[in-house]
């Protein structure tokens, strides 16, 4: 159970990292930053356009993940470059382990 606990921290601490990079939205060739505390609110308000994709292994997702995610992990990303259909302001967010 402890070891669970921080697989989920580490993985929270690599979601952290990964907020502080840019995020398209808008206009095409735009970015935005979206803060943790942010996109924590969008996820309680379930907020309409917002796809957040986990590119994880699928074992790894099924142990810990954010709530509402997708899971694509990056090996089938690689294979097949399309993206899940989504509205064209959507709020695209991807996060990884870090060593995916």
């Amino acid at each position: 159970m402890k070891q669970t606990g921080i697989r989920r921290v580490g993985m929270l601490a690599a979601l952290l990292v990964f907020l502080s990079i840019p995020v398209r939205s808008g206009a095409v060739g735009s970015f935005e930053y979206l803060g943790a505390g942010e996109l924590k609110g969008m996820i309680e308000q379930k907020s309409p356009g917002l796809v957040i994709i986990d590119s994880r292994s699928a074992q790894q997702f099924e142990e810990a993940h954010v709530k509402g995610a997708v899971n694509i992990p990056l090996v089938e990303m690689e294979q097949d470059t399309t993206l899940p259909k989504v509205p064209k302001n959507s709020w695209l967010v991807f996060y990884c382990s870090g060593t995916t």
